[in-house]
């Protein structure tokens, strides 16, 4: 039975390779991403994001999303160039904005003595 659903994930990834770019793919692995995030599992949540942003580069909002993961993980520097695509395809969007102005001020700053920023889904 394990080796069946080993196959049938391989078979929907391997489906997802063939389909990408595509912007209708990625909203699945992204809302796992969140819900990781929420339970502080950054690790994992990250590669559900970066996978997300590999399946669909033309959704902004997983760019944040991947770009908040590596904040809560004070990956400041790997932030930042994400949050700034994210801000090239969508300039209009304030809270991309923000997040970006947070990242310049740890990069410039130095680490947060509270971890207690949340992301906004």
């Amino acid at each position: 039975m394990a080796k069946r659903i080993r196959e049938r994930l391989d078979k929907h990834e391997i489906r997802e390779n063939v389909l990408r770019p595509c912007k209708y793919l990625g909203y699945d692995r992204d809302q796992i991403g969140m819900h990781l995030m929420g339970r502080e599992a950054f690790t994992i949540a990250e590669s559900q994001f970066r996978r997300a942003v590999w399946l669909n580069p033309f959704e902004p909002i997983f760019k944040e999303h991947l770009a908040w993961c590596l904040y809560q993980q004070h990956r400041y520097a790997e932030a930042l160039p994400v949050i700034q695509e994210a801000i090239a395809q969508q300039p209009d969007a304030q809270r991309f904005k923000e997040l970006k102005r947070l990242i310049d001020a740890r990069i410039r700053d130095g680490p947060p003595a509270d971890k207690s920023i949340a992301p906004s889904a």
